[in-house]
């Protein structure tokens, strides 16, 4: 069907009385009125909000900034992490990721990411977990140690935490904005082979502010 506007409209045709036609469309989903061509059968009761459905199957990519202390000065770096992960129709997410991050050596976390959407509509809220294990690629340079090798890291435990927000289009993509607190554990392995074999380990506990921006594929 045609209006006199020149919109299409596509549907099922109920009732075709002499001044009047019952349809019900199938596409478009929203439509745009005149309200003088609007007669209500009741009073409106509001107009409602614009709901995103998120569940299903998602792609996330994201960045972030990592600001602490270590023993000396601030320091800061960044980190981007990739993940997939599957929505309920409740809002909780599920998903598995890995990523690359330049902490005092640069690490490969694996983790699992827990996520909730409290909300459907557009902007909504929302609150994440991460936990999983940080792989390592390098030596400790830090002039403290006096050995005659250099300690070589063998990662550990990650931890991260924090809270957004989603901004969703119709097409369901979405870019969001979030602040957390991130934890990783690495350990450094050092082996010195003489008269004796002598094993030292290195455990260095690092706590950042993080600033994330990402995106959401559906």
């Amino acid at each position: 069907m045609v209006l006199k506007g020149g919109s299409h409209l596509t549907g099922t045709i109920l009732l075709a009385g002499p001044d009047s036609l019952k349809m019900r469309i199938t596409s478009p989903q929203v439509i745009t009125l005149n309200k003088s061509d609007i007669t209500l059968n009741s009073p409106a009761q509001g107009i409602e909000k614009a709901l995103i459905d998120r569940q299903g199957y998602s792609i996330r990519f994201s960045a972030s900034s990592l600001t602490g202390r270590n023993d000396e000065k601030r320091t800061g770096s960044m980190s981007f992490h990739f993940s997939n992960a599957y929505t309920f129709r409740n809002g909780l997410s599920i998903g598995f990721g890995t990523g690359y991050e330049d902490l005092d050596v640069t690490v490969m976390p694996v983790y699992a990411d827990l996520r909730y959407h409290p909300l459907k509509t557009r902007i909504s809220p929302f609150a994440w977990i991460k936990s999983g294990w940080s792989f390592s690629f390098g030596e400790l340079e830090d002039g403290r140690y006096y050995y005659y090798t250099v300690p070589k890291s063998k990662g550990g435990l990650m931890f991260n935490a924090g809270a957004g927000m989603e901004l969703a289009s119709w097409r369901r993509n979405a870019v969001n904005i979030g602040v957390g607190y991130r934890y990783q554990k690495i350990t450094y392995k050092h082996e010195q082979n003489g008269t004796r074999q002598a094993m030292n380990e290195i455990i260095t506990h690092l706590n950042r502010l993080e600033v994330q921006f990402g995106f959401v594929f559906r």
